[in-house]
């Protein structure tokens, strides 16, 4: 069995085209919807949550935030079951429909003063849902792009599904500004902050339908043709055939978790509540330091596919180890600071996650592929990225405005150990080029390689 399958064939760029558009749209809804969540952290702690106290409330709203994640790891076991075993196109049509479904009805819950204690429950529910669809997403998305996807150029691939992260996290923001823009505050308190959440029904249909229009890759095809009846579940022969490539995983996710879903689901919250920004300027900074990230990133998956993995893994860990903390500290001088700063930490946050997308290929074998990713990255968000807008909103109240930069030192240097001990270098190029080839795979770094 092994844990690199390089294709001698190449995808037509039309084929590549649609199933990296097809992947991408369900990330984009991920984030659209969890970044929605974030954004109106403040708003549901007001209409779903006794007002006791302000700050336990937003905690109350982070918390649920957190559950939601904790469900996460059970839906990559079903959807990651699904993927393997009948197919990655079909888990993911299943995935975007439930996600969106489950965001869209957050839009017509009843508030607390409405029905009392049943509008956190019914709140609950609905998170639970999101965060057992989300759990078959993303690791889902990057494992049926860049396995269609010829080696060389994996990197570009995998920046175009973070690019569609970004995207989503943009879309997501100017949504609520061109609401807040249309809407009184007594409006958006009423009903206004509904209209984002609705949006995402639409979106849930476009994701099945491009989904629907797509094929599974050659190497998944045949290795299903191939497999013998009674064969284990894939997870099972992932646990004894992968394990040190699942932790490997699971600790690289950690340290990108963190930082992704305090970006995703606490910045917001820190600019209005924390930094004084109002609304509107919060949403303004926090879209323009994306918009500036995504040709960043996009750069960034270009280098991925002319060096070594590992070097890749290691320089976005360190990037994100040293940028961190300066970033944070221009979010206290001015919107255009702020900016800068909200750039500089989106752009390497956002990049880990393509060292992430070339793991899940590159790590496992095609009839594991999905099971043995999607679990560790869910439990990575489960334990980690789930926790993370709460801890961080605990930090700042009682530590200081700074702390979780500091917090997220402690990530890069974790990833950074993560990368150099156990990321394998692996080829970048199929030719022969001086950036590697498939005949240059290390002894030991448990590759073989297959050509189909």
């Amino acid at each position: 069995m092994s844990t690199l399958d390089v294709s001698a064939h190449t995808s037509a760029p039309d084929k590549i085209t649609k199933v990296t558009r097809a992947g991408a749209i369900g990330n984009f809804i991920e984030f659209y919807d969890f970044t929605l969540y974030g954004f109106f952290a403040v708003t549901i702690a007001t209409l779903f949550f006794p007002q006791f106290d302000s700050v336990a409330a937003l905690l109350s709203t982070f918390a649920l935030f957190g559950v939601a994640f904790v469900i996460r790891p059970i839906g990559a076991v079903v959807f990651g079951h699904v993927g393997d075993r009948w197919g990655r196109k079909r888990a993911l049509m299943i995935a975007v429909l439930l996600m969106s479904a489950a965001t869209a009805a957050i839009g017509v819950l009843p508030t607390y003063a409405a029905v009392g204690v049943a509008a956190p429950a019914l709140l609950l529910v609905c998170r639970l849902l999101q965060g057992f669809s989300a759990g078959g997403e993303q690791s889902g998305a990057f494992v049926l792009v860049v396995e269609q996807s010829a080696i060389g150029e994996r990197g570009r691939n995998a920046s175009k599904l973070v690019v569609s992260i970004v995207a989503g996290v943009c879309c997501a923001a100017l949504v609520v500004l061109v609401v807040s823009a249309l809407t009184t505050d007594q409006q958006m308190a009423q009903w206004g902050w509904r209209l984002p959440f609705l949006l995402s029904a639409p979106l849930g249909v476009l994701g099945f339908y491009l989904r629907m229009s797509i094929e599974d890759s050659h190497d998944f095809t045949a290795a299903r043709a191939n497999s013998e009846p009674g064969t284990p579940a894939p997870l099972a022969q992932a646990f004894r055939t992968v394990r040190r490539q699942m932790c490997t995983l699971l600790g690289w996710v950690a340290m990108q978790s963190v930082a992704g879903y305090i970006l995703v689901g606490f910045m917001m919250s820190y600019l209005v509540k924390f930094q004084n920004y109002p609304m509107s300027t919060a949403l303004t900074i926090v879209v323009v330091g994306h918009l500036v990230g995504i040709g960043l990133i996009v750069g960034i998956g270009r280098w991925a596919d002319r060096i070594q993995r590992k070097t890749l893994a290691v320089s976005l860990a360190a990037a994100l180890a040293i940028a961190v903390v300066p970033a944070f500290i221009l979010l206290r001088h001015g919107v255009v600071a702020a900016t800068i700063g909200i750039s500089l930490y989106a752009t390497t946050a956002y990049s880990l996650l393509i060292v992430s997308a070339l793991a899940v290929v590159e790590l496992f074998p095609v009839e594991v592929r999905y099971s043995a990713s999607a679990l560790p990255f869910q439990i990575s968000y489960a334990v980690f990225g789930g926790a993370a807008p709460f801890v961080s909103t605990w930090l700042v109240a009682e530590v200081s405005t700074i702390a979780p930069a500091y917090a997220l030192v402690f990530f890069g240097i974790l990833g950074i150990v993560v990368a150099a001990i156990a990321i394998p270098n692996l080829p970048t190029r199929p030719d022969g080029g001086a950036d590697g080839t498939a005949a240059d795979c290390e002894p030991g770094a448990g590759t073989t390689i297959h050509a189909n």
